[in-house]
């Protein structure tokens, strides 16, 4: 019986098909009942609806044979929310736990919270000068006794055996100290220095989670970074990529910013830069693609695809960024498709005397055997395009976005040109500088969504110079 520890609890063990909490399933679960009355014991398989790896079954034993007949999770799932609703749920590495059942709950439409607590944290406060804090290590260290390790009330088991000998060792004032202590940093994962937290500011810009041996996670922006970190360890039981970026960060560090604006900005470069495992929507792309309209002698429009470095002098009106020609290209049929455009004119294939494949299959309707004027086909090439249209630079040449940093004097002037920033300055004086270098940037798709949401929705605090009038 627990002498020190808030009752009534749970002590909590899943095993699963894997650790992606999205998509993996529960395949066993126990859970030690702790009240005043005394302790129960409680475990079932459960049918996964899908094959158990190779991998897990040879560490856990369980096959898919056993769990073809279990219960399916809907099946148990009054009987497990009878154990434990309203208990502390307590396991190691809770948030794994916690997050599987609470998404089996959610595939039920149900809601299913809880107070935790990590045993890992528990055995980090109490035996801080030990190596390692996983289960394996805790059972190695106390020779707990495991009946048959990998199995979930086995394991819940050995969890339990470590709580009631951790009190025996360090008394109720140490134990309770050390809840105290989780409670108040209930929100941060295992083997993070919670610390590092009273250090993150309360202001916009960019963070950067690392794990072991300096390898860098994830970047993410926010215009109040600690809340924004917080909010990470808060949610990691929503997705697995939550979940994985919280199990493996170690430190954190961060980049203020004056404002939304150069936070995105930054954010967008050191993606590029840096390339972090979690990042995937702002990775680089090293050429963009666009497309650009031609008129030929008969006054059709047909549309160009080109590299954005490579687009001809003068042609401003543009279509779209692609990140490679295959891209555009695909984007050009399905505008064909859905407009019933001539593929011969879209450039999909070459200009003959018959008609082209749309046509035959009567999805033309048929500029190429003269059914239909150029004026029409134009029409409905640009009505296709809109969507795609960007927008042209209204300046007749380089400006200055400056952006106000509310926690200081501190200001950002970003000169821009042509939806491309060719540089950052503190103050006026440092504009020609930048304004004399000879290469000019490529377009961002990234930067160019920003830089439009900056100058025409007026939902940031920028205020804007034009520096030729």
């Amino acid at each position: 019986m627990l002498k020190h520890f808030p009752l009534p609890c749970v002590i909590v063990d899943i095993e699963t098909t894997g650790g992606n909490v999205t998509y993996d399933r529960i395949t066993e679960i126990g859970i030690i009942e702790v009240t005043e009355n005394g302790i129960t014991e409680w475990s079932t398989l459960i049918n996964p609806r899908t094959k158990v790896p190779e991998t897990i079954q040879r560490l856990t034993g369980i096959t898919n044979a056993m769990v073809e007949s279990a219960p399916y999770f809907e099946q148990v799932a009054k009987e497990i929310i009878l154990k434990l609703q309203g208990k502390l749920f307590i396991a190691h590495n809770v948030r794994f736990d916690y997050g599987f059942i609470r998404n089996e709950f959610a595939r039920l439409a149900y809601t299913y919270k809880a107070k935790l607590m990590c045993t890992v944290k528990l055995s980090r406060f109490l035996y801080s000068e030990c190596d390692g804090h996983s289960l394996e290590k805790i059972i190695k260290r106390h020779q707990i006794f495991v009946s048959d390790r990998h199995r979930a009330l086995a394991d819940a088991q050995a969890t339990y055996t470590f709580m009631r000998i951790a009190e025996d060792e360090h008394g109720e004032d140490k134990i309770k100290s050390a809840i105290a202590h989780q409670y108040r940093k209930e929100s941060i994962p295992a083997g993070f220095d919670a610390t590092l937290i009273d250090e993150l500011p309360n202001s916009p810009g960019v963070y950067y989670f690392w794990g072991e041996n300096k390898e860098l996670l994830y970047i993410g922006k926010s215009i109040n970074i600690r809340k924004r970190v917080l909010s990470h360890f808060t949610s990691d039981h929503k997705s697995s990529k939550e979940m994985k970026i919280c199990q493996q960060t170690r430190h954190v560090t961060f980049d203020k910013t004056a404002g939304e604006l150069t936070a995105l900005i930054l954010e967008s470069k050191k993606v590029k830069e840096l390339n972090p495992i979690y990042n995937r929507r702002l990775r680089r792309v090293s050429k963009f693609y666009s497309v650009h309209l031609e008129e030929n002698a008969e006054g059709l429009l047909k549309p160009h695809i080109f590299s954005v470095s490579e687009i001809p002098a003068g042609r401003k009106k543009l279509y779209g960024l692609f990140p490679s020609n295959k891209k555009a290209r695909d984007s050009l049929e399905l505008i064909s498709n859905e407009h019933k455009l001539c593929y011969q004119v879209i450039g999909l294939e070459q200009t003959a005397k018959r008609a082209c494949t749309s046509h035959q299959l009567k999805k033309c309707e048929g500029y190429c055997v003269g059914k239909q004027s150029a004026v029409v086909h134009n029409l409905k090439l640009l009505q296709g395009l809109s969507t795609l249209a960007l927008k042209t630079w209204p300046y007749q040449g380089p400006i200055a976005l400056i952006e106000q940093c509310k926690h200081d004097e501190r200001e950002v002037h970003l000169l821009v040109d042509n939806w491309c920033i060719l540089g950052a300055a503190d103050s006026v004086a440092d504009y020609s500088e930048i304004l004399n270098k000879t290469s000019a940037p490529e377009i961002d798709r990234d930067i160019y969504k920003y830089l439009v949401k900056a100058i025409y929705s007026k939902s940031m605090s920028i205020k804007l110079q034009p520096l030729f009038k």
